[in-house]
């Protein structure tokens, strides 16, 4: 059962952090069993530094594009760069990411990390233009919120009615005048619809896209995570030397 629902934001222009609402967390318990027999598959880790604890609500704030968990999926389409590129399109179905919280004191997690998302790669993506093909057939209303034309938070790049190279940024739309990667030319969000290898080459960066049956997202400090995480990303499989880096937190 997916543990995503069905998204209706409605002003998605001007959040300060992305609408979370519909996902609701498992407990460390139900996490081991939904990956029994999975002990080989691979799973990169690494700290999403964009999140924010709300001492009061306990409810753990995303205000970074990357990774988008709106609209009911979980994308990864900017930030991780070098992660994503580990792999090319093919390589990257099956295999896991886990995304966690800052342990940083002033945003509110005390030095301990959290889980914030897991997701099993369904299908990746060449490019921006690819990607939104594929959303536009398959699921139009989760392209909606994730556009990042209209939605600060965005993670979907809109190409133009013509794009001719979908790994130039000149293809596509600007983003959001208030995007979190910025919005003119040669702002970050150049770097996210391709890699700058040379200043006449660009390269493809995998574009991310979970599988909803297998896509966690927890809102609140539930499952920490023992080891600390700066930047970077950390190779494990889904066996002994991954579980033993969880625990429940009590709360």
């Amino acid at each position: 059962m997916a543990c995503g629902v069905g998204w209706s934001t409605e002003d998605i222009e001007n959040k300060e952090y992305q609408d979370l609402s519909g996902w609701k967390g498992i407990t460390l318990e139900e996490l081991q069993s939904r990956l029994v027999g999975k002990v080989t598959e691979e799973i990169r880790v690494y700290t999403v530094a964009t999140t924010k604890l709300n001492k009061d609500s306990k409810i753990i704030g995303h205000y970074g594009s990357g990774p988008n968990l709106e609209g009911g999926l979980a994308t990864l389409c900017t930030c991780k760069h070098s992660m994503r590129r580990y792999h090319n399109c093919d390589e990257w179905k099956g295999k896991w990411i886990l995304g966690l919280t800052s342990r940083n004191k002033n945003k509110g997690f005390c030095g301990e990390h959290y889980l914030l998302y897991m997701m099993k790669v369904e299908q990746a993506f060449e490019s921006h233009l690819a990607f939104y093909k594929h959303l536009a057939q398959t699921n139009p209303a989760a392209l909606r919120i994730k556009s990042a034309v209209t939605n600060r938070l965005g993670d979907i790049f809109i190409p133009q009615a013509v794009c001719t190279n979908p790994l130039d940024p000149r293809m596509y739309e600007f983003p959001h005048k208030d995007h979190s990667h910025g919005h003119d030319m040669n702002a970050d969000w150049e770097d996210d619809i391709s890699y700058m290898k040379s200043s006449t080459e660009r390269l493809p960066t995998p574009l991310l896209l979970g599988d909803i049956e297998n896509t966690f997202v927890w809102t609140k400090p539930m499952i920490k995570f023992k080891w600390k995480r700066n930047t970077g990303n950390l190779k494990l499989s889904l066996g002994e030397d991954f579980f033993i880096s969880l625990r429940t937190h009590e709360t």
